[in-house]
């Protein structure tokens, strides 16, 4: 009988790669509820090991395959390379469970001659076991040690060198760290203990026991950071979340200027938004299904405004590796035209004397510093502030006056941030 985890590990897999699914929903599917605990957790740490670390996956997978590896097909390709990942990464695992059950979802899946083929690259891999040979991929090209996409590391060592490259590639291929947001509800108990952030104001990095009602809600630190860039708690005035869902940053929003407009250009977003923050305890000051590219949705001008525009995410490759191999370079192009339209919709509302946030969870300048370039270009009545909040802050804001959190240097993900000022 074939192990529930493996079936569904490779039922996700294929999702992730044929619809270029995000990891994080795929592991909240139907699927996985029917699965005992344990077997979620072998589902989780098969799904993300595979994506980690494709690239020597599928170097020493082709070595041994008697046809050209890329007219394998997918899902055979998809099925040996989850089957290695355990072989190699998971050694609890036992390599003849993993064979077994590889040859019989090979069958199930692409019929007889694809159990054969697969049976025989496992085996021999299993009796070879090249990955218990010291510095066994010190031979391989860079982005298969570092397990990227060819065109991924090539941009990061021209921009960094190959020392800085190898450093934050290696960062992301480490499970991401936790990091919580709490509710602060009346009546609902004191605050519980746990590691506070030293850097961003609420963020807990762990926490010693599970606060009561549900107050505990997974947000990346740097994520949470974003909006505390506008300054402390208490500030009034008109604040707008213009790219809102799925609401983290506006929950953020709301204990700093207390109510917040929020937008976000899909219904089925903003239907989900609601429900969450309403979870939460937020109350939000009015949630609209509204384009930030386009004419300005409010007769009302903004003090603060967010736009925490749609980007690749490169910078959350930890938590959504399958990013680094469905992204292609030639999609920064449209990106691009987009973070500039939603950039110039939002400006139009924001006041004299207001500030405007443009961030990104993206490492790469064509969504970052060139779009915020182009539009200061364009926009002479906005010129960039250094963020002087939260304390510390300072460490990780440029030359130029931007915040960019990077892996490499602390377990967060990837932003980039400029904070915009309107003079006139």
């Amino acid at each position: 009988m074939i192990s529930p985890a493996r079936r569904v590990s490779l039922g996700l897999l294929e999702r992730i790669e044929s619809r270029r699914l995000h990891s994080d929903d795929a592991l909240n599917s139907p699927a996985m509820e029917r699965l005992e605990v344990r077997d979620r957790h072998l589902v989780t740490e098969i799904v993300y090991g595979t994506l980690r670390w494709r690239g020597p996956l599928d170097h020493l997978l082709a070595a041994r395959s008697a046809r050209p590896w890329a007219e394998v097909e997918p899902a055979t390709r998809t099925l040996l390379r989850m089957s290695l990942y355990q072989m190699w990464k998971m050694g609890r695992v036992p390599d003849h469970a993993v064979c077994n059950d590889a040859v019989e979802l090979a069958r199930r899946e692409s019929g007889r001659g694809s159990d054969r083929y697969v049976n025989g690259i496992l085996r021999g891999l299993g009796r070879a076991r090249p990955w218990e040979r010291p510095g066994f991929l010190d031979g391989a090209p860079g982005w298969v040690r570092l397990s990227l996409p060819r065109w991924l590391y090539q941009r990061w060592v021209r921009r960094w060198g190959a020392a800085q490259a190898e450093e934050f590639a290696l960062s992301l291929n480490r499970p991401p760290r936790a990091a919580f947001r709490l509710t602060d509800a009346e009546g609902e108990g004191e605050t519980p203990p746990g590691e506070s952030s030293p850097l961003v104001p609420g963020a807990r990095l762990s926490l010693d026991e599970a606060p009561p009602g549900g107050r505990a809600h997974l947000q990346d630190e740097a994520s949470q950071l974003m909006p505390h860039l506008f300054g402390p708690a208490g500030q009034g005035g008109r604040v707008w979340d213009a790219c809102a869902a799925p609401g983290g940053k506006t929950a953020v929003l709301g204990g700093i200027f207390g109510r917040v407009v929020s937008s976000d250009i899909s219904p089925g977003r903003v239907r989900r938004m609601l429900e969450l923050l309403r979870a939460q305890g937020v109350r939000p000051g009015g949630v609209i299904v509204a384009d930030a590219g386009g004419p300005a949705p409010f007769g009302v001008e903004f003090d603060a405004a967010l736009a925490d525009v749609p980007c690749s995410g490169l910078g959350t490759l930890r938590r959504n590796p399958e990013i680094k191999w469905n992204f292609r370079p030639e999609e920064f192009a449209a990106l691009g035209r987009v973070q500039a339209a939603i950039l110039r919709g939002v400006s139009q509302s924001v006041a004299v004397g207001g500030r405007l946030l443009y961030s990104t969870c993206s490492t790469e300048p064509e969504e970052n510093e060139r779009v915020v370039e182009d539009f200061l270009g364009a926009h002479p009545g906005f010129r960039i502030e250094e963020p002087r909040y939260p304390e510390g802050v300072a460490a990780w804001v440029g030359t130029d006056g931007c915040v960019r959190t990077f892996p490499s240097a602390r377990r967060w993900d990837g932003f980039f941030a400029a904070l915009l000022r309107r003079w006139n």
